[in-house]
């Protein structure tokens, strides 16, 4: 049996509501389907709310994880700026929050590698290559700067 589109149903019920001259079937059936368009358009409108929402979620935590692998490498540049030993550090950031920033620099390829990471899990690692000028106090200058 073969199976029939919903709208070539509702064409056969007007069809036959029409011919035997009931009016007030019609607007029944009129009334009904307005109600389904409306609930279709309805549910679709909360649905892409709701992905919206989502994804402006998705956005602000890896902004917030950026900004804290930003704060790492902001450390490590401190730090750097007085001595050139390695560092190896993580702290949490802010205190109390859950969310860390791992932050390590190797003397070898002046490079300081800063993970934020969030307690939700969310995370985001900022490579940057550095140079020295000077003797101590060091300026730090930035070479490069990159998202992995």
């Amino acid at each position: 049996m073969k199976k029939e589109s919903p709208f070539v149903l509702i064409n056969r019920v007007f069809r036959k509501v029409l011919r035997r001259g009931e009016k007030k079937g019609v607007a029944l059936l009129l009334a009904l389907l307005s109600l389904l368009v409306v609930s279709v358009v309805v549910t679709a409108f909360f649905v892409l709310s709701t992905i919206d929402l989502q994804i402006s979620t998705n956005h602000y935590l890896r902004k917030e994880a950026l900004y804290i692998a930003d704060a790492g490498v902001e450390y490590a540049i401190s730090v750097l700026s007085g001595s050139k030993s390695a560092i190896t550090q993580s702290v949490q950031f802010p205190s109390g929050s859950g969310h860390y920033y791992d932050v390590t620099y190797v003397t070898s390829n002046s490079t300081i590698t800063s993970i934020g990471r969030l307690a939700s899990g969310e995370r985001v690692t900022l490579v940057v290559k550095i140079g020295h000028l000077g003797s101590a106090p060091y300026r730090v200058k930035i070479l490069s700067w990159r998202e992995a």
